[in-house]
């Protein structure tokens, strides 16, 4: 059997990447992902499926592919789809985000999941602090990897290469199967402090000469010759924001990006003042220290604040927080101080913090959005959004954006698919996917359930 690829996410869009690899009776997942606004022209608020029902749903209204031999015996309970004992040898695991694992809990237990060690850390921090919310399902075997250590999965012999992206523990794969080498980018950029790692996937890529080169390109649909801001740009940016502030300063970012948390850091220190930080992004610092070595110790560092929040007694006392929360006490502000000291501190807000602001009481103050350009420009926010201008207005806060990409830039894709040269080109996590004809020769184009033999 010749090697194919079938695309059930990811392609003509951006995220839900999951990818199907066969060759030689082999078979194995690219991510098991999904789709940015899955579902959301179906249910709304509080009409969304049950649990119990588990893919009864989404079969119904084609939001899932009916894959026989694919999914768990409890997820198929109610639908017409038999279940099967699953012929899937593994499913790789690029990096943490939902639209590259979000369908994982429908799978069957005894498939292998394979995904990095600080992937995996992350899981386990988010499904500690959101039980409610997160979960990587029911899984019989996670297989961890790093950087460089092959392995193989039936024939295929698979090679992990870190990559940088918005969140730690990301990698791009190069597969090693009959037909020759498959290379696979996952997210990745090279415009952050660990670009090197990014580097050294393109070249262990080029130098397997692959047959194929699966290629993200979320941000192919940029104008061209746009300016790529860098993390150092943005940090820049945030400490001139600080710098000029006559008030206290308000910023947000995905939790999981380390690299930002590193640039609101520097820059609150830089201009005198103490990053404030809640205890579930303290706890999430605390515990990617192992893996990220630069992070300061939030429990002791200084130009570190964590900020306790009003809870049952209203005295912040230690039997009002969790235990894994209480560790942090030592190094607590509160807003009764920090109202004290508006020009002493930086604090990291989200939308559902924005009660926050009734009590700190600010004046002459600044707010930096630090995150996805989605919220702010992205469809189906508008309630959201008009929420969040509406605290801003009210408080008389000064709204700024401070952002860079998690994702390559037009001009690094070009580069990068220039050195690697592979004999085919194929665009996946992209709505652009043509404009991929401008930087190759091969260009396949995938098209969404539909199988491209190699």
């Amino acid at each position: 059997m010749s090697l194919s690829l079938t695309f059930y996410g990811g392609a003509g869009e951006i995220g839900g990447n999951k990818i199907l690899l066969q060759e030689k009776g082999a078979k194995i997942y690219l991510d098991f992902g999904e789709e940015f606004n899955f579902g959301e022209e179906y249910f709304w608020e509080y009409l969304q499926p049950r649990s119990a029902n588990g893919l009864e749903v989404y079969f119904e209204f084609g939001l899932v592919p009916q894959v026989p031999k694919l999914y768990s015996k409890r997820m198929l309970e109610r639908t017409k789809l038999k279940y099967r004992k699953p012929d899937v040898d593994g499913v790789l695991i690029s990096h943490i985000h939902s639209d590259h694992t979000g369908h994982l809990p429908f799978l069957d237990e005894g498939i292998p999941i394979h995904m990095g060690h600080g992937t995996h850390k992350i899981a386990e921090i988010y499904r500690k602090l959101y039980p409610s919310f997160f979960t990587l399902g029911e899984h019989e075997s996670i297989r961890h990897f790093r950087s460089g250590e092959r392995f193989g999965i039936r024939h295929l012999e698979v090679e992990p290469v870190h990559v940088e992206h918005s969140v730690p523990g990301a990698y791009g794969f190069v597969i090693g199967a009959g037909r020759g080498n498959i290379a696979y980018t996952g997210d990745f950029r090279m415009h952050g402090p660990r670009r090197d790692m990014s580097e050294e996937f393109v070249r262990k890529a080029a130098d397997a000469q692959p047959v194929a080169l699966l290629c993200e390109g979320t941000r192919m649909e940029s104008e061209e010759g746009a300016h790529n801001y860098t993390e150092e740009e943005v940090e820049g940016k945030v400490s001139e924001i600080i710098s000029k502030s006559r008030g206290m300063v308000f910023g947000y970012f995905s939790m999981s990006n380390m690299d930002r948390f590193m640039s609101f850091y520097r820059a609150a220190k830089e201009n005198g003042r103490r990053l404030a930080i809640g205890t579930r992004l303290a706890y999430m610092v605390k515990e990617m220290r192992e893996k990220v070595p630069v992070l300061p110790d939030v429990a002791k560092d200084g130009n570190i604040a964590v900020y306790f929040r009003l809870n049952k007694s209203c005295r912040f006392c230690e039997k009002d927080y969790k235990p894994w929360e209480r560790e942090f006490m030592g190094n607590m502000a509160t807003y009764e101080e920090m109202a004290k000291n508006p020009k002493g501190y930086v604090l990291h807000l989200n939308f559902n913090q924005l009660i926050e602001l009734v009590y700190l009481q600010p004046k002459k103050a600044d707010f930096i959005y630090s995150s996805s350009e989605h919220f702010l420009e992205g469809e189906g926010n508008e309630e959201e959004k008009k929420r969040w201008e509406a605290w801003m207005g009210h408080f008389g806060i000064k709204f700024h954006k401070a952002h860079c990409s998690g994702h390559a830039s037009r001009e690094d894709l070009q580069r990068v698919i220039e050195e690697i040269n592979p004999e085919i080109l194929i665009p996946v996590h992209t709505s652009k996917p043509e404009e991929f004809r401008k930087f190759h020769r091969n260009v396949k184009i995938p098209e969404k359930g539909k199988t491209m033999k190699i």
